[in-house]
């Protein structure tokens, strides 16, 4: 027999008939009802709650009592006082020996761990971790238009930068985009909220991918030598951190190795002239060889088409070359095409729930509306584990004593800015680097890439206070670095629970993401404990969080494959009434319905389903 469930999108399997116009009809009547009693709930917030506003620290800091985890070198130092002074770092060493400055604000870090601010090395702000961020890869422009991605990137800035120091991120480097990156970078530096950016403009590339064309395209190809060093000089007029190069080569686009290359050495010489670094796209061996040859400072990603050689490695490591591996990357976009996609507790969590969201909308294509060049991921059962030869070459080259820095190429489709660093480090724990290792690479190794290692990336004197302090221990798991108490920007303290405060919309879209994840603890962590579950307009269905947990942890095994598409929605203060469609439920093809969500505090309280 088919279990009767009430949903919290409505799936409502008992949803009848009645057509949708009348649902929404009867919802705003609903809603009006409310209207009084809302605002007036509103204005006694306002009077009577404290403001949750960023709580930063401009005095002294002292973390005391804590352990901290050394970077600069593979040491642990227990029990530990770790002294701030305008944003320095001004003494670290035992407790017992401390000296703590009066009027010194004291954060007890007793049974915590320190560590440096994470770094990741790879992101594109141009890139929004959505479905429709590179219709290069996948034309969907007939669903989203890209000017429309990119215009929500733009006026969404701040919260991104919220997202990686809630993660612990406290530095990220832009690794290629439009001009307008500089105007993100310059929003950075006025920001306490934001992680220190620095940053790249275009790509200068061997192929420019005709879907990315804009007014300010993020990569411009440069078919000379003499083309290249000009858009060098005009780069160099911004300031750049650094020159990124895509060297692509491929027999589709009858371009190879040796073609491209005299204009790699004039990139690398003319950037030298204006004392920039050259960072290098290069996933083939020969292409990554070459770019070393000619003078790369830093590969930005792993190499994908067969097994390092000896040669590479002793030529990278006589170099001085820094390789990011990027490993999550070549899994996401595969994972989203297949609608296998599984986002992980952190994701659901921390990344941004309308992006997030948009990476569920591949199961709703049909076939005939996906590219053929796709349709056979549906089938596949091994996209979930990483490529050996992805696996086998960090393992040589960290192995072979080339450093390696953490990225992840966030903003690429299925990388959410923020919390898909976590994942790049359990990647290279597969890899076979352990924990400290991996530590060093997201912290030292990071500050390296900019050649700030006597700045940031791990605790010693007179660095910035750039610090993350953990709740359990991430040398015997690296898991647990998503595991925050406080991060620390330049002596601020900012409790991460201060950084992300979801909107009315962004809670039920929360809620929609880890309902078509399957996710139950992710699902139930944004209800209230005594959240209240009626048959509109006033019949209960059930009260409580451990009755809904019974109700839900039965559906989402009887329909594994559960997927609600959300056909529209409305927000009106604290509520929010979504219309979907809901499909992958045993014996129903589709089920139309309407849900309202009551929401205070960042968690759903009230639920009616209009049937």
């Amino acid at each position: 027999m088919m279990p009767s469930f009430p949903s919290p999108i409505a799936h409502a399997l008992r949803a009848n008939d009645s057509a949708p116009d009348q649902s929404y009809s009867a919802s705003r009547e609903f809603i009006t009802r409310f209207n009084t009693a809302l605002a007036l709930g509103a204005l006694l917030l306002m009077l009577l709650l404290p403001s949750r506003t960023l709580q930063g620290q401009t005095v002294d800091v002292a973390i005391t009592g804590t352990t901290v985890i050394h970077t600069h070198e593979r040491s642990v130092l227990e029990d530990a006082t770790v002294l701030i002074h305008n944003g320095e770092i001004t003494w670290v060493g035992p407790a017992a020996e401390a000296r703590i400055p009066k009027n010194c604000h004291i954060v007890n870090g007793s049974g915590k761990y320190l560590i440096p601010g994470l770094v990741d090395g790879h992101i594109h702000f141009f890139q929004s971790g959505g479905l429709y961020t590179r219709p290069d890869a996948i034309d969907l422009r007939n669903r989203v238009p890209y000017q429309q991605d990119q215009e929500w990137i733009r006026g969404n800035i701040d919260d991104v930068f919220r997202r990686y120091l809630r993660c612990g991120i406290t530095t990220v480097i832009d690794v290629g985009g439009p001009m307008w990156n500089f105007d993100v970078r310059a929003s950075a530096r006025k920001s306490v909220t934001a992680p220190r950016v620095y940053l790249t403009g275009p790509l200068i590339a061997s192929y420019q991918p005709e879907a990315l064309t804009t007014d300010d395209p993020p990569i411009i190809r440069v078919n000379s030598p003499e083309e290249a060093r000009a858009l060098v000089r005009k780069e160099a007029e911004s300031e750049p951190d650094f020159i990124k190069v895509w060297y692509v080569v491929s027999k589709k686009l009858s371009l190879g190795r040796e073609e491209f290359y005299p204009t790699m050495e004039a990139i690398v010489d003319e950037s030298r002239k204006a004392g920039l670094p050259v960072w290098v796209h290069a996933t083939e061996l020969e292409t990554a060889r070459a770019a070393v040859q000619a003078g790369a400072d830093v590969l930005v990603h792993d190499i994908t088409d067969t097994e390092v050689d000896e040669a590479f490695l002793a030529l990278a490591r006589e170099r001085g070359v820094i390789v990011m591996p990027t490993l999550w990357v070549f899994q996401s976009y595969n994972l989203v095409f297949a609608g296998q996609f599984e986002p992980t507790a952190e994701e659901l969590g921390l990344a941004h729930p309308t992006i997030l969201g948009s990476l569920f909308d591949m199961r709703e294509l049909k076939e005939e509306d996906t590219p053929e060049r796709l349709r056979g991921l549906r089938e596949r059962t091994d996209l979930h584990k990483p490529q050996d030869v992805l696996l086998r070459n960090v393992r040589k080259m960290h192995g072979a004593g080339i450093r390696i820095a953490a990225g992840t190429d966030a903003g690429n489709i299925g990388v959410l800015h923020g919390p898909s660093l976590f994942r790049e480090l359990q990647l290279m724990h597969a890899a076979g680097m352990d924990a400290h290792d991996i530590l060093i690479s997201a912290t030292l190794n990071g500050a390296a890439l900019l050649g700030r290692e006597k700045q940031i990336g791990s605790i010693e004197r007179e660095k910035i206070a750039d610090l993350v302090l953990l709740n359990s221990n991430p040398l015997d798991d690296i898991g647990n670095i998503s595991d925050i108490a406080l991060v620390v920007k330049g002596g601020t303290v900012i409790h991460p629970d201060t950084l992300i405060t979801p909107s009315p919309e962004n809670v039920a879209q929360m809620q929609l993401n880890a309902y078509n994840a399957t996710n139950l603890e992710a699902f139930l962590s944004v209800y209230s404990p005594d959240v209240e579950v009626f048959t509109f307009p006033d019949t209960p269905i059930y009260t409580g969080i451990e009755e809904m947990r019974r109700v839900y942890q039965e559906f989402f095994a009887f329909a594994p494959d559960v997927h609600c598409r959300l056909v529209n929605r409305i927000t009106y203060e604290n509520m929010v009434m979504d219309r979907e469609i809901v499909t992958g439920v045993p014996g129903k093809e589709t089920v139309e319905a309407v849900a309202i969500y009551e929401i205070d505090e960042g968690l759903i309280r009230k639920v009616w389903f209009i049937q």
